[in-house]
């Protein structure tokens, strides 16, 4: 076919271009090329390379280049027993910037990320991939986000407006297919399924994204107190009746929020689960396994409380309670600072540039 080209030849198709050459050449006594002499000169330190360069995501026509054709790369490939991507999900891979690692963790692991859906995780399809988001004020928040999800996909954190507190930052991951058992809640049935040690895994992912621990002065005693608020009846009902089943006496209520009470909302009834008896808040605590920082460090105090209720320990706990109230608040209100800072900042360089005041576009910074 070049050389049909390089000699201007014309015919009536490539085929019959390439044809004529080669019957003139065999005419003359040039004995035509081999088709797999180039097959029989790949060594096996070249397939390893290959093999290398594959699982690294490059493409088969990438790795062959001008020395083989991608089928030899392919054949030689699959004699090796390396297991084949689909064309689209090559492409996917080869512009990837970051990988992503399929979930490798267990029933209890998993339990745990479907209880945080619950709350916080805002979960969406993003093409071929999983993305996971949250917004938050809280840095502990964020920090458990990425000690969550970084092992499986690139973290990227941005600052934004918020309404209620003026600045926050939004956090997203996209993960492998594997982790679409987030795409969707988990249905009330499959919640009230799980067995004992997947319960108390989903309640803790649950109460790390709702949950409140409270430690109250009240009757002259000093108290703790599990709060869990959501507006999803059933689910609150379902987490009731479980802690009912283990021999717990939680308070089921349901609270009227006002109107405007966020922004522009409207009205609505908000559910709450409330353990105040000092034993079973103790119990309880004992076998949620938090992951959050702050509510971690909650619960060390709070099981440190011993009866009667006005001994020196429990007043030295009381002292160390406010002074984490005041560090979560002020870890809060410099968290919310430097998103302003980077927000202002970005803004700042948009408007010299000419570009859009959007804060998200700082994503990769």
């Amino acid at each position: 076919m070049r050389i049909a080209n390089v000699y201007g030849l014309k015919y009536a198709s490539p085929k019959t271009a390439e044809s004529t050459v080669l019957y003139h050449l065999k005419r003359n006594g040039i004995v035509r090329r081999d088709a797999a002499d180039h097959v029989r000169k790949v060594s096996p330190a070249m397939v390893d390379e290959w093999i290398r360069r594959y699982q690294n995501g490059e493409s088969l026509k990438r790795i062959a280049g001008k020395e083989v054709d991608a089928v030899t790369v392919w054949n030689h490939l699959k004699a090796r027993g390396i297991i084949l991507r689909d064309k689209v999900e090559a492409q996917i891979k080869a512009v990837s910037k970051y990988d992503r690692r399929p979930f490798d963790g267990n029933e209890v692991e998993r339990a745990y990320l479907t209880g945080l859906r619950y709350g916080d995780l805002n979960v969406v399809r993003h093409g071929r991939a999983i993305r996971v988001r949250v917004s938050t004020t809280h840095p502990a928040m964020a920090e458990l986000f990425e000690a969550l999800f970084s092992p499986y996909g690139h973290v990227f954190r941005y600052p934004r407006r918020a309404e209620l507190t003026g600045f926050e930052w939004s956090l997203e991951c996209d993960l492998d297919h594997g982790f679409g058992f987030l795409l969707e809640k988990a249905r009330i049935d499959a919640i009230d399924s799980l067995s004992a040690m997947e319960f108390f895994a989903f309640l803790a992912g649950f109460f790390d994204a709702e949950g409140s621990i409270y430690l109250h002065w009240k009757s002259s005693r000093f108290s703790p107190e599990l709060s869990l608020s959501n507006t999803d009846d059933p689910l609150l009902r379902c987490i009731n009746e479980r802690l009912v089943g283990v021999g717990i006496s939680p308070n089921l209520r349901q609270d009227r929020q006002r109107e405007g009470r966020i922004g522009g909302t409207s009205a609505s009834t908000i559910w709450k689960v409330k353990i105040w008896r000092f034993e079973d808040v103790k119990r309880l605590l004992v076998v949620l396994g938090f992951k959050h920082s702050e509510k971690l460090e909650k619960k060390r105090l709070a099981l440190g409380l011993t009866q009667p209720p006005m001994t020196s320990t429990n007043l030295e706990i009381w002292k160390k309670w406010d002074d984490l109230g005041r560090e979560i608040r002020r870890g809060c209100q410099e968290f919310i600072r430097r998103a302003e800072i980077q927000v202002s900042r970005f803004s700042l360089v948009s408007a010299s540039s000419g570009g859009t005041d959007n804060p998200v576009m700082s994503k990769n910074s």
